[in-house]
């Protein structure tokens, strides 16, 4: 008779390392492909039969999986951001677009001179919203945009709102839309972090792989992913961050 690890053999490491701080992360827990976001709300989708497993890091407690980490943005948009993406985010369309545009409108509202960037702005509309108020105010999204060439040009503010939960490379999204502000430019962004996740539960319904839910934040991950570049992390609440290396005079 063999060993249990034998008889049953994992289909993924017991351990990982942390994509923030590079930590030891043991397997937090496993999932269907198709667990979404509202399933609080009624709306389940039929399982997949694919495992989802997610780590979490001893360290910062950055929660995240590594099964897509081998993904192109074509495999993304043909498995996640498709046509059935609003069944499972119906607020993207027009009702998140049209609340973070009036955020962002007071937000700036001292100057509203200022060049913006809305990074991973999807199809456009918040960009589109911004322009109507007058605002010099620019979309460019890697996954649905990653056709066209970046933005050339440097921006006052950037926002992201919805982003680095999506991303399986949190260094390099940051990295990247950071690299964006011109001096002295900050960061506006939302995602929701859980400093006080239970020891595995993966019925948190911020965990869902069918929304692109795949690298869930803290405060502590927040704050050592932005160090790695110089920023320090605002937080307004559990969902919006702001993202700057000091105050500039339109803010203060």
């Amino acid at each position: 008779m063999g060993t249990l690890t034998d008889m049953l053999r994992p289909c993924v490491s017991s351990v990982s390392h942390c994509k923030v701080c590079s930590a030891k992360a043991p397997l937090y827990g496993v999932t269907d492909f198709n667990k979404n976001c509202e399933e609080a709300k009624g709306v389940y989708l039929p399982l997949t039969g694919v495992p989802v497993h997610y780590y979490q890091c001893s360290r910062c407690g950055l929660v995240f999986t590594i099964a897509f980490d081998h993904w192109s943005t074509s495999d993304f948009r043909e498995h996640i951001y498709n046509e059935r993406y609003v069944t499972v985010d119906p607020d993207y369309v027009e009702a998140r677009p049209a609340a973070n545009a009036d955020m962002i409108a007071d937000f700036i509202k001292k100057s509203q001179s200022l060049a913006c960037l809305d990074y991973g702005g999807g199809n456009g509309t918040l960009t589109t919203l911004l322009r109507h108020r007058g605002i010099d105010a620019h979309s460019w999204d890697p996954v649905a945009n990653h056709e066209d060439a970046c933005p050339t040009g440097s921006f006052d503010f950037v926002s992201a709102f919805e982003v680095l939960e999506h991303t399986p490379e949190p260094l390099a999204t940051v990295e990247q839309a950071l690299g964006f502000l011109r001096e002295g430019g900050v960061m506006l962004f939302s995602t929701n972090v859980f400093d006080h996740v239970p020891t595995r539960s993966m019925d948190h319904w911020y965990i869902a792989p069918r929304n692109g839910h795949i690298t869930i934040h803290t405060k502590p991950s927040l704050q050592a992913l932005f160090a790695r570049f110089g920023y320090r992390v605002h937080h307004f609440n559990d969902n919006f961050h702001l993202a700057l290396k000091s105050v500039p005079a339109w803010l203060s």
